[in-house]
This record gives C-alpha cells, sequence and structure tokens, in this order.
C-alpha cells in the first residue's frame, strides 16, 4: 500500500512515549506540511477518499485484515492525492462478522455525497457540524422522494436507517457472514461511489475568467506582472486566497513546493481539483474555505482540529481581486484585512480595486455608500503599518493596481 501510495510511509521506533505496559512499537508517520479537513474538500476530494478507503478495505480483506473504523479524517491530500493516514486502523479479519465500519462509511461518505448530488455540494459543510458522520435519520428526511426510486440509495440509506432503528432488540443468534459477502458490498459501494456525479451548474464565479473579467490584456498583463515577482523572490509555500478556478493558483505552481487554493464557491474547487488531477498538477490543493469565515478550531476543547488561520502558515499570500469585495461586499475594515494577512505570510501580492472601477461602482449600486476611507492613499497607509510596499504596477487598460510587499 506505501509503493502504491495509498498509505502513509512510516518507520519504526524503539521509544515508549505512552509509557503504557502494552506498548509493543511506536510508528512515526512521514510528516504532511498542511493538514485539510473534510468539511473543506469538495465534492471529488470526498469522493476520491471515499473510493480509496474502499480499495484498503478490500486489499486488506485479501491479507486476512479489516479496517475497524471508516472515517475521512483517516485521510489527507499530499501530492495532489488522497493517502491513509491511520495505520492503526487496521486490525484482524473475523470472517463471521460484519464489517463493524460500515455504518460509519455510510454516514461519513455516502451521505454527504448524496446529499450533494441531490441538493448542493454546499451540504458538505455539515462534516463539521457532523464529524462523526451525518446521521441516516436526517439523511433520510433530507434526500428527496425520488431518491427512493435509485436502488443503491434504498439499499444504503433508507433500509440501514430502518434496520438501525430495531437494533435495540436483542438476538442471541450470530448473523450470518462469509468473506464473499463483504467482497461483495465493498465492490457494490465502490461502483456506487464511482457512479455519483454532480449537475453541472454556473455561478457568478466558476465563469469570472470567461465572462466578467475586464479584458484579456487585463488578464494577461497581471499574470505577467505576478510571474515575473516570482521569478525574484524564492517560495515554498504559497496561499491563493479567493483562487475562483485556479487560473493564478497554476501561475504559482511552478515556483513553489506547494500551494494552497482556497475559495467559497464549492463548484470552483471541484473544478480546480479535477482540472488538477488532468493536468498532473501535484502541488496545488484546492480547498473549500471562505477567507470571511475561515475554519475555525473545533473538537474537545476545540483543540482537536485547529483552525485555517492557526494552520495556514506561508511563505507568499496572493490576494488578487479579492479587497473590494472583503471591504464593500463584506463590510471588513481596511486595517483588519491588513492585520489578518499579516499574521500567515512574509510576502503579500495584493491586488488594489479603485472606487472608479467598474465592479466598485457594480457592487455600490446596491448598498449605501459608506466607504469614503476606501482609497488609494488609505489602502497604502494601511498596509505599511506592517508591511513594506516593495513593488507597484497598474495593470494594463484599467485603473487597478498590484503591489508586492514584505512583512516587516
Amino acid at each position: 500500500m506505501v509503493k502504491e501510495k495509498k498509505l502513509i510511509p512510516h518507520i519504526e521506533l524503539d521509544e515508549n512515549f505512552s509509557n503504557s505496559a502494552d506498548w509493543y512499537c511506536t510508528l512515526l508517520p512521514e510528516q504532511i506540511t498542511f493538514l485539510s479537513w473534510p468539511y473543506e474538500w469538495c465534492f471529488s476530494q470526498l469522493k476520491d477518499a471515499a473510493l480509496l478507503t474502499l480499495s484498503i478495505l478490500k486489499e486488506a480483506i485479501q491479507y486476512g485484515m479489516i479496517l475497524k473504523d471508516a472515517t475521512p479524517f483517516n485521510i489527507q491530500f499530499k501530492n495532489g492525492r488522497p493517502v491513509f493516514i491511520d495505520t492503526l486502523s487496521f486490525e484482524k479479519y473475523d470472517v463471521t462478522q460484519p464489517w463493524v465500519a460500515y455504518r460509519q462509511f455510510t454516514e461519513s461518505f455516502i451521505v454527504p455525497l448524496l446529499l450533494s448530488v441531490y441538493q448542493s455540494p454546499e451540504m458538505l459543510k455539515l462534516l463539521q457540524i457532523y464529524p462523526d458522520g451525518i446521521p441516516l435519520s436526517l439523511a433520510s428526511k433530507w434526500l428527496p422522494f425520488r431518491s427512493r426510486f435509485n436502488f443503491n440509495v434504498a439499499l444504503h440509506i433508507y433500509l440501514q436507517n430502518r434496520v438501525s432503528q430495531k437494533s435495540n432488540r436483542t438476538s442471541a443468534e450470530k448473523p450470518a457472514f462469509s468473506r464473499s459477502k463483504l467482497l461483495n458490498i465493498a465492490s457494490n459501494l465502490t461502483s456506487f461511489v464511482s457512479g455519483l456525479k454532480l449537475k453541472k451548474v454556473k455561478t457568478t464565479w466558476n465563469r469570472y475568467y470567461d465572462e466578467t473579467v475586464l479584458n484579456q490584456k487585463y488578464v494577461t498583463d497581471k499574470r505577467s506582472i505576478v510571474t515575473g515577482w516570482l521569478k525574484e523572490i524564492p517560495v515554498k509555500t504559497l496561499l491563493d486566497a479567493g483562487t475562483n478556478t485556479g487560473l493564478f493558483a497554476e501561475v504559482a505552481a511552478p515556483y513553489a513546493e506547494s500551494v494552497i487554493a482556497i475559495d467559497s464557491d464549492a463548484d470552483c474547487i471541484d473544478r480546480l481539483y479535477n482540472h488538477c488531477k488532468q493536468t498532473g498538477n501535484t502541488n496545488i490543493l484546492p480547498l473549500m474555505v471562505d477567507i470571511c469565515q475561515p475554519t475555525p478550531s473545533t473538537g474537545w476543547r476545540n483543540e482537536e482540529r485547529s483552525s485555517f488561520i492557526n494552520r495556514c502558515r506561508v511563505d507568499m499570500v496572493f490576494a488578487l481581486a479579492i479587497i473590494h469585495h472583503l471591504v464593500i461586499g463584506k463590510n471588513v475594515p481596511l486595517q483588519r484585512v491588513a492585520e489578518t494577512l499579516s499574521t500567515l505570510t512574509q510576502y503579500l501580492v495584493i491586488e488594489f480595486v479603485p472606487r472608479e472601477d467598474e465592479k466598485v461602482k457594480q457592487m455600490l449600486l446596491a448598498r449605501i455608500d459608506i466607504f469614503e476611507g476606501y482609497t488609494e492613499s488609505a489602502f497604502e497607509s494601511i498596509f505599511s503599518d506592517t508591511f513594506e510596499i516593495v513593488k507597484k504596477e497598474k495593470i494594463a487598460l484599467t485603473k487597478r493596481i498590484l503591489y508586492l510587499m514584505k512583512h516587516k
């Protein structure tokens, strides 16, 4: 599994960190530089994680082993692909018993995928509220009536929910099971998950660079300026905030070891992830994260899974064509934007979109203009508190300005 890049590599240490009498050896897994959580993934990422889990299950059975749990938190993304990180999830397989993690797999993988297909991919965010899986009882209510006519949905969701509601009845008789029956279930689940597809939709953001940019010269000149700066500054890690469909994440990819590309639009992130798979781009990690409402810390005492802001420390941040959305669209003061970005990075590439810009004018048509302080001079003054302005260039045929800044 390690050779096939399904399982994280590890080394064995002869050191008992736990001081437990039951200790045998300590496994030190290969360290992953940036951890992501399932509720930050797009539909296709969760789907690939599900398929990896089933592939490992089927292979483990052939060696007399089985997975005792099946949660997406056992998966991380490394070099553009999912990898299983919970080596201690394997246990010896009892051929007389059903798969104990079947319900967990259904609630953690199948339910959110089905809700994405039948309702909206935005519902993947429910995994943040239900980290142990979205309950079957809720899925049965939220899925539309027509889903009952799908054999696999009826089998794995509705029937399993009915059976679980009767599970309080005790029986001294063990349910008959077999290896072949379990493999058939795993194969059925694999076929079912493989066939799940999202509907094609158009959003404001997934067609941004096709239909709503100012002009092609603007994109070309912006790309040229950014590329020039990337050539001058050695960057290992980069965050592209508001990546859209990843145009500038791809620009950065040849110059950085890893690029975290975030956007609040689920379809944009799904498109970028699939595009990276098709092109073989392994150093871009697309994540469904809203920079205005980044993932909070969760779990016991909010310490099990850290927030996006706490996890994200990078050499450079791209904040391209988002400042007007933050300040005017979301009422975030310029000072707060500058303070937040200063906690994330050493270098900042940021695009200032002035009040005279057509996009800003359109935004102000729908609301009262209370943004007198949104000016180029105010922008430079506020950001200069925490950053040094290294370079400043106007983008062709626009009044937009690109800045290269360095943390003081």
